[in-house]
């Protein structure tokens, strides 16, 4: 891990490592380490510190294929992933509601929707941005049984719904590591499909920012 590169500069302000404490980086280098070795599809809502570990984690592992970040704000999202991201890295800036439109007939995705369209399931999900109950859910839909969902600020009392859908593996100062469980995986695997072919086809409405 190259520390020395991790940091970016937004609306003027040094995000550094530093801000977030002296464990934040061990500790998300260490779980990637133990439950993200041989992932190839990497998940992210919630741009940040994070994206750029990420990216060098999966700079590292042969055969690596996505790492999909989700965020409401483009400029930020840029200045996240700097000037050179890896080709492997996307980055998507979706509102967090979608369209503001009259009625039931809004085509439109949103930030935690978005990654059902895709069509992929992930190997590693990090819930590290706005909408954090809704982004569980989503995960549940796009996780199979060896997925690792790991979840920021994991203490918060509002955050505790999120252990109806899944197991703790591990919990540390700042992240907890999850994974789902065998029954919802399976009271969701035959919904999955074809919710994801509706996103699919919603896909091209979606007003990027």
């Amino acid at each position: 891990m190259d520390r020395a590169a991790l940091g970016f500069t937004f609306e003027g302000k040094r995000i550094a490592p530093e801000m977030y404490g002296d464990d934040y980086v061990s500790e998300f280098e260490h779980i990637l380490k133990t439950y993200a070795a041989k992932a190839t599809n990497i998940l992210e809502w919630g741009a940040g510190l994070t994206t750029q570990i990420l990216m060098q984690h999966g700079a590292a592992l042969p055969g690596f294929s996505r790492l999909l970040t989700m965020d409401n704000n483009q400029q930020y999202l840029r200045a996240v992933f700097g000037s050179k991201p890896p080709n492997f890295a996307v980055g998507v800036a979706v509102d967090l509601i979608g369209l503001r439109t009259r009625g039931q007939d809004d085509q439109s995705l949103n930030y935690t929707t978005y990654p059902l369209s895709t069509g992929r399931r992930f190997d590693f999900i990090l819930i590290d941005g706005r909408r954090r109950l809704e982004c569980a859910f989503i995960a549940a839909m796009l996780s199979h049984a060896s997925t690792t969902i790991v979840l920021h600020d994991f203490r918060r009392v509002r955050y505790q719904p999120i252990t109806a859908l899944f197991e703790e593996v591990e919990a540390g100062n700042q992240f907890r590591v999850l994974k789902p469980r065998a029954d919802v995986l399976a009271a969701l695997a035959p919904s999955v499909p074809g919710i994801m072919k509706i996103m699919s086809d919603a896909r091209a409405r979606i007003p990027n920012r």
